[in-house]
């Protein structure tokens, strides 16, 4: 029988049901999450595309009108291309059990069910559904504006799969700092001594003029709430991409960029 998918990593992808026992025999998908753990620092270098997705229809396949389907042989063969090399820098092998040769060239699942492409208000309902709200206040949809403006190399306007699992560890690690760091605190919010050292943390250097600007636009009360935490690091984050996006190969140990008005206009207002 066909049962929703509880694999964190698993979420979010084209398909939401899946089956038990899966391809490897794990008769409970606890039991596949662990035993999957193995993978989770390699599929987060996403070293390929593919390997994400590979692994989930392994862990976790696909269930269709009460049946598995399997991955293709060609989505393992690039997982397999892309990430065998930094798995052994780390002395590992690709494991025997998922051995290229062992899945079919034909009716099977291929790339084609990668989900579309997300926009900002696509990519919000996505971090709702996978749970990056704190204490059930989420993200705003202007913060998920600057989350898309972040992770989107290609400047579509949309984001694809492997931006969106960029985004979806940018957004998780944020969290986790938030939880762990400011929010025990009365009240829970994020003080000015704080965020200047989440900002430090990060590689800034904020005159004092810069960081009261910041710190008012985006302050509520005495503090910083969640969402705001992260609508200022994606900001500052873009502001930089931008920046180095117009740096000059000048033969000199400094860092000169080449701005327009319109160009600064764009980079500060979005």
């Amino acid at each position: 029988m066909c049962e929703p998918i509880t694999i964190p990593v698993c979420q979010g992808l084209s398909y939401s049901q899946t089956i038990t026992p899966n391809l490897l025999g794990h008769t409970s998908q606890r039991e596949a999450m662990m035993k999957m753990s193995f993978f989770n620092a390699i599929v987060k270098t996403v070293c390929s595309e593919d390997i994400r997705l590979f692994l989930c229809m392994v862990y976790a396949p696909p269930c269709k009108e009460g049946g598995m389907q399997r991955p293709c042989r060609a989505l393992c063969e690039r997982s397999k291309r892309g990430c065998e090399g930094l798995m052994a820098s780390y002395g590992l092998s690709w494991p025997d059990e998922l051995r290229c040769d062992s899945f079919p060239e034909d009716t099977c699942a291929t790339e084609d069910s990668r989900p579309r492409m997300l926009n900002a208000e696509g990519l919000l309902a996505r971090l709702n559904a996978g749970g990056y709200s704190v204490h059930g206040k989420s993200l705003s949809l202007e913060t998920a504006r600057l989350l898309l403006t972040l992770m989107d190399a290609d400047k579509s306007g949309d984001l694809d799969e492997t931006e969106v699992f960029k985004l979806e560890h940018f957004v998780s690690t944020v969290r986790t700092e938030y939880v762990e760091s400011y929010e025990s605190g009365v009240p829970p919010l994020v003080t000015q001594k704080q965020l200047k050292k989440a900002i430090s943390d990060r590689e800034f250097d904020l005159d004092d003029e810069t960081f009261r600007a910041l710190w008012n636009e985006f302050q509520t009360g005495v503090g910083i709430e969640y969402d705001p935490f992260v609508a200022v690091l994606a900001k500052l984050l873009v502001l930089r991409a931008r920046f180095q996006e117009h740096l000059q190969n000048l033969p000199c140990d400094c860092q000169v960029a080449s701005f327009s008005l319109k160009q600064f206009m764009k980079s500060a207002i979005f």
